[in-house]
This record gives structure tokens, sequence and C-alpha cells, in this order.
């Protein structure tokens, strides 16, 4: 059972939702936005759990009716009490959540939610009906729920939560109250990670960097995959690949067979030529700097494209890369638009830099 004290790295808002908990002013539509794996479902679960405490809302209502001083202890649900446990087993009755039925979430699941909604909470305050991931939701489905979220049942609350919320409507997002999540610092995660894991430093850096910062994908992943997944990921940089013609189509092609496929491969682009940038603005860069670096464990050959690429050329390339970021959510050719970008790499692998300043140099 998930406790807000156990949610690591997004004070902002669990602190909203404990203020929402406190006053018992709760909004009929929220979305949670962040990146997969962040822990938006989790902290969903803990508002939801302390919302139906019984516990807390006997604390709650004796409180506001004594004259004493403000609560001192953080508001969490108790874990005991028949709501409680109710929530544990998945079985409150005030509880439900819509998932995708195959690659979306249709217009009858809506549907079927809005005829539940309808009608009273059998035990809580209110009904809570969680969807997840509301950006999986087809355009009939969105228009379904748009009916609801602009005459809300007063006892309903609808919880969206959102990897990609640009992809959802400007009439369901402005109808909502928006909880924002935030990728874990890199050291952050690689702190927790050597403590819960008992992993070494380096081991607990790859994973680190590998999950962008989410802490669920993190804790999911094991060293030996992580290691073989960071090597398939190079591939999108390294001499070998792009040395070839077949092979950089190739790669361009395994990076681009899904949404989740090229969002990784521009994220590890991103992160790469973040890293030569900051090789670029070293003054004495070396070894002993790798703390500076995302993939510091790739020091020599961020080194040598540092070499290739000026820090102008690399602003344009970033830029590059952001645009087919932002254009994801149109119908891209995302296949064409990955080779670009390594065709675009591979001109400064053949080209070669006509000197590779020394370290000793820089």
């Amino acid at each position: 059972m998930p406790f807000f004290r156990d949610i690591i790295g997004q004070d902002q808002g669990v602190r909203i939702l404990r203020a929402f908990l406190e006053r018992e002013q709760y909004p009929s539509a929220l979305l949670f936005s962040g990146g997969a794996g962040i822990g938006k479902r989790t902290t969903a679960h803990a508002f939801a759990e302390a919302l139906f405490c019984r516990a807390f809302h006997d604390a709650n209502g004796k409180a506001k009716n004594a004259i004493e001083k403000p609560r001192e202890n953080p508001i969490e649900p108790c874990g005991a009490c028949l709501s409680c446990r109710k929530m544990i087993d998945h079985n409150h009755p005030d509880f439900s959540i819509v998932e995708p039925d195959g690659n979306t979430i249709k217009v009858d699941q809506i549907r079927a939610m809005e005829e539940k909604i309808i009608f009273k909470p059998l035990e809580g305050p209110r009904k809570i009906i969680l969807i997840d991931p509301a950006d999986k939701m087809n355009i009939a489905a969105a228009n379904s729920l748009l009916k609801t979220l602009e005459e809300p049942p007063s006892h309903a609350m609808i919880i969206l939560i959102a990897s990609r919320p640009a992809s959802l409507p400007e009439t369901i997002l402005s109808r909502c109250q928006k909880v924002y999540f935030y990728p874990l610092s890199q050291a952050r995660l690689q702190s927790i990670l050597m403590e819960k894991k008992g992993w070494t430093s380096e081991e607990a850096l790859l994973l680190a960097t590998l999950s962008d910062g989410r802490l669920g994908e993190a804790l999911s992943m094991e060293v030996e995959s992580a290691k073989a997944l960071e090597k398939e990921r190079y591939t999108l940089v390294s001499e070998e690949t792009l040395n070839h013609h077949e092979t950089l189509f190739e790669v361009a092609t395994q990076f681009s067979h899904d949404k989740d496929a090229l969002e990784k491969a521009l994220s590890y682009l991103m992160g790469w030529f973040r890293d030569v940038l900051v090789f670029h603005s070293l003054r004495h860069p070396g070894e002993n700097c790798a703390s500076q670096f995302v993939f510091s464990w790739r020091y020599q050959e961020l080194s040598q494209w540092a070499g290739r690429m000026s820090p102008e050329a690399v602003w344009t390339f970033l830029e590059d890369v952001h645009k087919i970021q932002m254009a994801q959510n149109r119908n891209i050719n995302k296949t064409l638009s990955l080779e670009t970008l390594l065709l675009q790499l591979r001109e400064k692998v053949i080209a070669r830099p006509v000197m590779v300043r020394s370290l000793s140099e820089k």
C-alpha cells in the first residue's frame, strides 16, 4: 500500500494533494502529467487511499472542531481501517480504473464509466475514477469524456494520468487541475539505487542515466540488461554504425519502429550531445572531470565528438533533435526522421576533424 512518505522526489505534487485533503476541497478532475515510471499512478493510489481513509477523516474532523494547534504530522492514510484494507485488496466500491482495451481506451469504456459515475459513492466521500494512461484515449473516447468534465457530478473525481499530455485535446486539459511530476536528478537517483539495490556507484550511475531520472523504471531494471541496453543505444553515435550505410539504416529502423523507441533514441542523442557541449565548455577537460558528464563512462568517445563538432554545430543538431521531439504528436515518418539525424552525424565522422585538440590544449 503506497503512502505519501514513500513517494520520492515529488514533493511539490504531494504538497498540493495534501492541501486538498487538509481542506477537504477537491477538484472534479485532476491531471497527473510526467514521464512514464515516475510515480504518477503510485501517487494517485496514495491520494485515493487518504481520501477514503476513515481514520484520517475522523482526525481531521476533530481538529476542525477543536481549538488546537495545526496538524503536526503530514497527512497519510492509516492503512488499518476498513476503507484502507479495501484499497489494499483492490476492492473498494468507490474506486475504479479505466485502462486500455488493447492499444487504446475506447469510447465504450468511457461510456461505461460515465454510467457508473452518476451514482453516489457507497462508502467514501467521493467516487474516484482513474484513467491511465489518459493519452491512450481515442478521439471518440476523449470527446465522450469531455461531456462529463463539462458537467461533472458533485460527488465524483476523475484523475487522468498522462506521459504525453500534449496529445490530449486542449478542451480536456483546460478542465483539469494539473499536478506535475518531475524526473529525479541523476545524483539523487544514483544515491537511491545504491541504497535500495546495493549497487556500486558505477552500476547505479548507469541505471540512473538510462532511466532518465524515473525511479520506477530504474528499480525494474537489472545491471546486466542495462549494460546491454546502453551498448545498444550507443550504436546511434558509434563510428561502426555511421561509417556504413546499411548499418545506419538498420539502426534507424530499429529505434523508430514505434513512438516509445524513437523517444528513447532522441533522448539518448540529446543527452549525448549535451555532454559534447559540456566537454567544449571545460577549460581543462580530463577524466577527473567525468562527474560533469551524463555518459561519464564514455569519456573518450565524447572527446572524439568534441573534436568533430564545434559548439555551434552541436547546438544546431540539438535543435533538429528537439524539432522531431515536438513533432511526434503529428503523423511524421519516424524512420526517415531518425535516418536524417544519423546521416548528419555520418558527415561528421566521414569528414574527420582537420585537427583534434588534445586534452592539454583545451
